[in-house]
C-alpha cells in the first residue's frame, strides 16, 4: 500500500468489517472498494478531497493486491488494473519497474525478480529504504510466469 502510513491499519479494519468481499477479479475488487469507500469516510474519517477537478472522491491510497488470481493495482479513484507480469508501488516504483523489466526474461523466480525491483527502488529513490519483507503466494493454474 502506498500513501499515509495510517492507511494500513485503516484498510485492515475496514476490510474486516466488510461482510462480502471479492479480491479475485478486476470487477470483484472494484465492487469491494466501492463498498469500502463510504466506510472509510464514515467510520475512519477519510478525507476524500484531492483536486476539485477530480471526477470522483479519492480513497487517498494506492494498493497492490497479489494473490492466486493475479496482480491487481487499485488507484485512488478506484481504477483497477490487472497486470500480467510485474507491478510496483510507491515513490520508487519507476526504478523498480525498470529493474524488474530488465531481468524478467532471465531464469529467475518471481521472488528474485521482486527483490531486484525493491532493491533498485531503494537504491535510487531517496524516499524508499530497506529492509524489505517478501511474502509468496501460490498462483492459480495458468497465472504462473511462462517459461
Amino acid at each position: 500500500m502506498s500513501g499515509s502510513a495510517a492507511h494500513d491499519l485503516v484498510l485492515q479494519g475496514a476490510l474486516k468489517e466488510l461482510k462480502k468481499k471479492d479480491l479475485s477479479s478486476r470487477q470483484g475488487i472494484f465492487d469491494t472498494f466501492r463498498k469500502l469507500h463510504p466506510k472509510l469516510k464514515d467510520a475512519f474519517y477519510l478525507r476524500p478531497e484531492e483536486d476539485e477537478e477530480d471526477p470522483y472522491e479519492s480513497s487517498q491510497m494506492m494498493v497492490v493486491i497479489a494473490n492466486a488470481h493475479g496482480i491487481f493495482g487499485v488507484y485512488p479513484m478506484r481504477e483497477i488494473y490487472e497486470f500480467s507480469r510485474i507491478w510496483a508501488i510507491g515513490s520508487g516504483r519507476k526504478f523498480a519497474m525498470g529493474a524488474m523489466y530488465a531481468v524478467y526474461d532471465q531464469d529467475l523466480s518471481a521472488r528474485e525478480i521482486a527483490e531486484i525491483g525493491v532493491r533498485a527502488g531503494c537504491e535510487f529513490d531517496v524516499s524508499s529504504s530497506l529492509p524489505m519483507t517478501v511474502y509468496t503466494v501460490e498462483v492459480a493454474a495458468g497465472a504462473a510466469k511462462e517459461a
